[in-house]
């Protein structure tokens, strides 16, 4: 059985649609990657300045709460990468990947964050399998005025 999923290449940071083996692997993949780069909605003061829109995803209004689904990484899109932003980047990308431990899909997500070069910021996602071991995936995001 095959599953239409979201392939993400880190050399041209584009998301293609391709078919895969139907897996686990290639379910989380798809998980992860959009809810880092689904632009999830934000407070007015959490706007980057001259901002006016919140963004979010058109589905948000069913789920509970006010959660919103994706991330906030788009908000650090005219910063510089310094640790500042990049420990922002980790709470956006751990934040946006709790629902996978909380409906049990992963045991545990840690996110580590570092400064791929001047524009960008390298993130390792690693994940707790069920069965303890831990998986690592990768991903980045372009930030800057020439992003």
């Amino acid at each position: 059985m095959s599953l239409l999923t979201l392939s993400y290449n880190n050399d041209s940071q584009r998301i293609d649609l391709q078919s895969k083996r139907s897996s686990f692997l290639n379910w989380l993949e798809n998980a992860v990657t959009v809810s880092l780069f689904t632009d999830a909605r934000c407070e007015l003061d959490e706007l980057p300045q001259g901002e006016t829109d919140q963004r979010g995803y058109y589905g948000d209004f069913e789920l509970p709460d006010g959660e919103s689904l994706g991330s906030k990484l788009w908000t650090l899109k005219r910063e510089k990468v310094i640790p500042k932003t990049l420990n922002r980047a980790r709470d956006y990308a751990e934040e946006s990947l709790k629902w996978l431990v909380e409906d049990d899909h992963l045991q545990a997500v840690k996110v580590e964050t570092s400064r791929g070069d001047l524009l960008r910021i390298d993130m390792f996602i690693k994940c707790q399998l069920d069965d303890g071991s831990w998986l690592e995936l990768y991903r980045d995001y372009l930030i800057g005025a020439a992003a």
